[in-house]
């Protein structure tokens, strides 16, 4: 478990940097809000759309979202 510091920043633990390979100085991530839960994302290795997996949760049909990605 990691705590939280007043300026929001926390420790990710060494077993997830490893995991995620995660360099000091060099590796973006990005949290992602997927349904209740955040996710860590290695921003430089991740597929483009892992993080928007979910985010219609049965909302949209699959023809609705081809017709927003179409313009």
């Amino acid at each position: 478990m990691s705590s939280v510091t007043v300026k929001g920043q926390t420790t990710i633990p060494k077993e997830i940097r490893d995991f995620l390979q995660i360099t000091p100085g060099k590796t973006n991530v990005e949290f992602v809000i997927v349904g209740d839960k955040v996710e860590l994302v290695n921003k430089d290795q991740c597929n483009p759309f892992a993080a928007v997996r979910g985010i219609t949760k049965g909302r949209l049909t699959a023809g609705e979202i081809l017709e927003l990605t179409r313009g």
